[in-house]
């Protein structure tokens, strides 16, 4: 996921000076957006590519927030970038073709989930509202950009499940829809096999199940907790359908695609899910989803039980994952790399602050940039050194952010 653009407006930090490394001013008046949400007219704006927004999320009186900051890499700093439309906590973030990001859903400043939709342009640097609204209001659900189907829905998004209520976890929906960049409408199609919220989706961007989405786990108020089972949406049909199951129910786990770009050996192609399940008892499991079979196998334990924990795949093809929860009150400073080469996980350097609901960002130079999660720093994961450092203080002490590459 990227974003293309760049700010012509003067980037400041929460003194109102200029923020280290960013520029005193607009370098271009802002490019006026095409209609139907794509690039943008004039291709001349200079970009800031290697930045990171993070947009929403908790704050520490457990309230949604509206606020949106970016890292800049070259100075390691936060600063305060526009805020959004609307406060949301739980919603979701997705990078469009044309570079915008579209943020949906969420739970409000009302404390009830949220149909409306929002675009961050990364030329102007700001957010504006999707005019149309969601099919259903929701938060805790999935949006994944599909891609490499070959079909009338690549470049679409696709919004799955989630609840309609907050809080206590009200209704879980089995419902989807599809968010269109070139017309800025969201449709309904076909509904989830069964309610969740909490689960992941997985793109599964190459082999013979390319263009699909893995949904699994979750939990669910149909079944009264974790579920453990796992479906297909296939773009070119507008279905799901039910496949495999995991060996372990799980919500809030990790599921990351194992890329042929990065990634060599057996597992090739699979889907790593990991962890998850509730705080007061999370799993130390892990399995791999091969596209070939449609089948979950284990593939190993991890150091720690983890929950809520933040996952990417790495540049040199292993998969960074950091943090979480292992109980109620215990946070984790902790990370371990899976090796997708030899099945393994092992141990590697310990982050300098406590993350539980961060995100995790691959920056263009390779490193992995952990934010958020009940802490005003971040940390940098260096997959060389295989160790972390501290960055600048954060604008805002979040959880349940987003968090976007803008390139």
């Amino acid at each position: 996921m990227s974003a293309v653009g760049g700010i012509s407006a003067p980037l400041t930090s929460p003194t109102g000076k200029s923020a280290a490394g960013l520029p005193a001013g607009g370098i271009n008046p802002p490019a006026p957006a095409s209609p139907d949400g794509g690039a943008p007219a004039r291709p001349d704006l200079a970009p800031h590519p290697g930045f990171v927004l993070l947009a929403g999320g908790q704050g520490n009186g457990q309230f949604a927030l509206a606020s949106a900051e970016l890292f800049d890499p070259a100075s390691n700093v936060f600063a305060a970038a526009s805020s959004m439309q609307d406060a949301r906590e739980d919603h979701t973030a997705t990078v469009l073709p044309s570079g915008k990001i579209l943020v949906a859903g969420g739970e409000g400043a009302s404390g009830r989930a949220l149909s409306s939709a929002e675009l961050y342009d990364p030329v102007s640097g700001k957010f504006s509202a999707v005019a149309a609204k969601m099919d259903s209001a929701r938060a805790e659900h999935s949006a994944t950009l599909i891609s490499g189907c070959n079909c009338p829905a690549d470049g679409k998004v696709l919004i799955a499940g989630g609840t309609s209520a907050t809080g206590s976890l009200g209704s879980t929906l089995r419902s989807a829809e599809l968010y269109d960049p070139a017309t800025g409408k969201f449709t309904a199609t076909g509904a989830m096999k069964a309610t969740r919220a909490r689960h992941s989706a997985t793109l599964l961007a190459s082999g013979p199940l390319a263009g699909n989405v893995l949904i699994a786990g979750g939990t669910s108020d149909e079944s009264g907790g974790d579920v453990a089972t796992a479906e297909l949406y296939d773009p070119t049909t507008g279905q799901f359908t039910s496949t495999g199951t995991m060996s372990t129910p799980r919500e809030n786990h990790s599921a990351t695609f194992l890329s042929p770009s990065v990634v060599s050996g057996a597992l090739v192609g699979n889907v790593l899910v990991a962890g998850g399940g509730d705080v007061s008892a999370p799993s130390d499991t892990a399995e791999v989803f091969n596209p070939q079979t449609a089948a979950f196998s284990p593939v190993g334990t991890m150091s720690a039980a983890r929950t809520l924990q933040a996952a990417v795949l790495l540049s040199n093809g292993k998969v960074l994952i950091a943090g979480g929860q292992s109980s109620d009150t215990d946070f984790l400073q902790s990370a371990e790399l899976f090796d997708p080469a030899h099945a393994t996980f092992a141990a590697t350097g310990s982050m300098h602050n406590l993350h539980a609901g961060a995100t995790a960002t691959v920056l263009e130079n390779g490193s992995a940039l952990i934010a958020g999660g009940r802490s005003n720093f971040a940390d940098l994961y260096d997959p060389t050194a295989g160790t972390f450092s501290a960055t600048g203080k954060m604008v805002t002490d979040v959880a349940e952010s987003t968090s976007t590459l803008i390139r």
